[in-house]
């Protein structure tokens, strides 16, 4: 394509706010094609996305580099190297059934608990799961609920841990 000067008008974007939404998902059978009735809608799937504070659903990630020096070259060369992904959560205490307090709690005497976030951006909130919108499978093993320290402002909140279980993929079709 010819090089075309892009003028005043910047690419159209979407808000984050109203347009994300945040499941918890005990099983999926193909993180490549999570089904949208019977997975995402299945009796132990909550969406828990007004849980979390506004900063925390944390999912980022970095990746570092390795050198490749050779004999006599002037600069040093580099490869890519792994991808450390991560996720960090913060969320309202809460004793109602579908918040992320009451969901995210390991069942004792587990001190974990493993399942799937699962992303979906762009979308209303409002609009429910079905095939073909496209979401983001986060496989995980959540740790222990730790209180925030209390501030006398807000609301109480809760961290949590998430450990990777899986490479964090593309985003990807819901199946029906």
């Amino acid at each position: 394509m010819a090089d075309v000067a892009e003028g005043l008008v910047p690419p159209s974007a979407l808000d984050q706010k109203g347009n994300t939404t945040i499941w918890w998902v005990p099983t999926i059978a193909d993180t490549t094609a999570p089904k949208a009735a019977t997975e995402i809608g299945a009796a132990g799937s909550f969406r828990i996305t007004y849980s979390f504070t506004p900063g925390g659903f944390k999912l980022g990630g970095t990746q570092g580099t390795t050198k490749d020096e050779r004999l006599g070259l002037v600069q040093a060369l580099e490869s890519l190297d792994t991808n450390d992904v991560t996720l960090d959560l913060e969320y309202v205490e809460s004793a109602d059934a579908g918040s992320a307090n009451v969901v995210l709690a390991p069942t004792a005497p587990a001190t974990t608990k493993t399942g799937y976030f699962v992303i979906r951006t762009t979308t209303p909130n409002a609009t429910i799961a079905a095939a073909g919108q496209k979401v983001r499978v986060v496989a995980v093993t959540i740790g222990a609920q730790n209180p925030v320290a209390i501030a006398n402002t807000g609301k109480f909140l809760i961290t949590q841990k998430a450990a990777m279980n899986a490479v964090l993929g593309p985003p990807v079709a819901l199946a029906a």
